[in-house]
């Protein structure tokens, strides 16, 4: 909450929905401190799950410092050097083609982890690995590693989880939504409470309609 990265107010969404509250993980991000804390949250959850990957993937624009910093911090914590990239959301055109859609040190046969922000449907992530397929052969996916799952159901009446689970992917997260607000419900944050009555009320009845 010090970085404001979750907000509460009236937001309209990728898809559509007009939710009560929004997770801006660029505000996490913003300073070396948020950074460095954000960045070993990934960390810790990658170390506590064991995850066995080749290659670190943070899908353009949030995941792209998470890639970053996360290959850093295992590396420098865990003594773990892996190699990590991000795709382009436009095509380059000039220069060293080679990395026209994909930047990075990506190989046929890599076990990719996926790293990102929050999720709310699976479609973009779906999208996201096609890019991967695309440029290289054989790839295996390890799972996708969110910061925050918003718990949503999608159009199908499926959450992201079980669609992803579908094609192949397995979905972790460090936090979920309901996690963060049972906390906020009960504990202060410098000596503030962060949720009011309405507030409450207006995730509660979102969770209702949207939730799984």
């Amino acid at each position: 909450m010090e970085s404001r990265a979750l907000e509460f107010g009236t937001f309209k969404l990728k898809s559509g929905r007009i939710s009560p509250y929004f997770i801006n993980m660029g505000r996490a991000l913003n300073t070396g401190a948020f950074a460095a804390r954000t960045a070993q949250s990934y960390v810790q959850e990658i170390s506590t799950l064991n995850f066995d990957f080749d290659y670190l993937h943070g899908p353009a624009y949030k995941g792209i410092p998470l890639a970053a910093l996360v290959a850093g911090y295992l590396y420098t914590t865990h003594n773990l050097n892996k190699r990590w990239g991000y795709d382009r959301k436009q095509e380059k055109t000039y220069g060293d083609l080679a990395e026209k859609t994909i930047v990075g040190d990506l190989r046929d046969g890599d076990s990719v982890l996926i790293i990102d922000d929050v999720i709310t449907t699976g479609e973009t992530k779906i999208e996201n690995w096609g890019k991967l397929t695309n440029f290289k052969r054989d790839l295996v996916p390890r799972g996708i590693l969110i910061a925050v799952d918003r718990q949503e159901k999608e159009e199908s009446g499926e959450s992201a989880s079980q669609v992803l689970q579908k094609k192949g992917f397995t979905l972790y997260s460090i936090l979920t939504i309901t996690e963060i607000m049972s906390h906020l419900k009960t504990h202060p944050i410098n000596g503030k409470m962060c949720v009011d009555q309405h507030t409450v009320k207006a995730f509660d009845e979102y969770i209702a309609t949207y939730g799984v």
